[in-house]
């Protein structure tokens, strides 16, 4: 089977399980594991407090929109218009996907006793539109810094800082209190269902774009 046609096939496997785990979390309040893991990790000192306010504050929806835009107009001035094209189709679809998701849900969020809250929240639990959000933004610059889409100063700075994200969005809502670990499995399979579609254009306009550049040559 070609890569081609695995894609599509991952795509809908990946769409089959996130679908599975948002109905799961539609009809129960945790699932197994989420009140171990949750009170495991606040019991721990890392990521902290601090850490973890500035990292939830730096992935809310409305920030990475401000910032998403913000690369897609850098991209498009820098003749980059295929991907800052794409960006901007995720940045248009990613707030109406994950609204749309948490109002169906509706899943209620972690309450006292059984975690502390250490942080305050304004919409249902599932999918955690910060985790979602995140790794949405941050996986397609990563990509991006891989593929040398990016001048090599903007690779330095989008790769690490990306992965950085990346690794620690998720456990710093875990540790605050606001959402379970399904929240957080939630908002990274519903995030890379919107963004593997794309990855797969940003695949297609680099070969279409080598092939233009071969054939003149």
């Amino acid at each position: 089977m070609t890569c081609r046609l695995l894609l599509p096939v991952a795509w809908l496997a990946l769409l089959g399980l996130a679908i599975a785990l948002a109905v799961l979390a539609g009809q129960h309040d945790t699932l197994p594991g989420d009140v171990d893991i949750a009170t495991w990790a606040q019991d721990r000192p890392f990521p902290g407090e601090a850490f973890s306010d500035v990292l939830r504050a730096l992935t809310m929806t409305e920030v990475v929109l401000g910032v998403g835009g913000a690369v897609a107009v850098g991209l498009w001035l820098l003749g980059r218009r295929w991907e800052a094209a794409l960006l901007a189709i995720g940045l248009i679809l990613l707030p109406l996907l994950q609204a749309s998701l948490k109002e169906l849900v509706d899943r209620p969020r972690p309450a006292e006793p059984v975690v502390e809250l250490r942080a305050g929240f304004s919409s249902p639990s599932f999918p955690s539109g910060h985790v979602m959000s995140a790794t949405f933004l941050y996986g397609f610059l990563l990509c991006l810094s891989i593929r040398d889409s990016l001048p090599k100063a903007a690779r330095l700075a989008a790769g690490p800082w990306s992965a950085f994200v990346l690794l620690f969005a998720g456990p710093a809502n875990v540790w605050l209190g606001v959402h379970w670990p399904s929240d957080v499995l939630g908002g990274w399979a519903w995030a890379l269902l919107l963004l593997l579609p794309l990855l797969y254009g940003l695949e297609v306009g680099r070969v279409r774009k080598d092939s233009y550049v071969s054939s003149s040559g």
